[in-house]
Parts: structure tokens; sequence; C-alpha cells
């Protein structure tokens, strides 16, 4: 990615973080929803945000991606610099449980080696 898309990104992580825990009120959206990456295509005009949810991920994706009309309109009101704020597309930010899949994997060869 460029400097510009990387800046942008990081604004949205930030601007969309505080907007889902001070203004979203919709009830499938849990308290513990966590913006975790953002990826800002080159144009400028799309934006997949990755979340962090404790609890049902698939329900609070889909009510997110039910408000991100409301979402882009208060992140247009936060970054008045921007010519057109990108439309956001949220998805469930799976790297964690990756990462858990990855160690336990490794954990059954160490203790496979060790057996063997």
């Amino acid at each position: 990615m460029s400097y510009k898309t990387d800046r942008v990104a990081g604004e949205i992580v930030r601007e969309v973080s505080s907007i889902i825990r001070d203004e979203v009120r919709n009830p499938d959206v849990p308290l513990m929803t966590t913006v975790t990456a953002a990826e800002v295509s080159k144009d400028l005009k799309y934006a997949r945000v990755y979340v962090s949810v404790m609890g049902d991920t698939d329900a609070a994706v889909a009510a997110l991606n039910a408000s991100a009309g409301f979402i882009r309109r208060q992140l247009a009101a936060r970054l008045r610099n921007m010519r057109t704020v990108p439309a956001l597309m949220f998805r469930a930010d799976t790297s964690e449980e990756y990462g858990r899949k990855i160690d336990n994997i490794l954990k059954e060869i160490s203790e496979h080696e060790r057996h063997s």
C-alpha cells in the first residue's frame, strides 16, 4: 500500500472505532467490538474494515454492514479534509483464531516429536 492509503486506513480505524463505541445503537453490535485493521483501495473509494467481536461474530458483522451507511456519514463529518469517504465493508478479523490454530498444530508436532 502507499503512504496515503496507509494514512487513510489508520484514520478509518481510529474514527470507526470511536463511532461504533459511541454512536452505533444496534443491539446486535456488542460493546466489546474492536476495529483491528482497515484496507483501503488505491482509488480511496472502498475500505474493508476488520473487526474482532466478543460474542456472535456473524450477527455483529451483519449488523455493522447494515449500519455501514450511518457509519460512513459519521466518518464523513469527522474527516472533512477528504474529498470522498470510502464505502465501508465490514469483515470478521480471523487472524487471532488463525494464530491459535497454528499454535495448536505446532504444539502437536512438538509433542509428537517428544514421544517418538
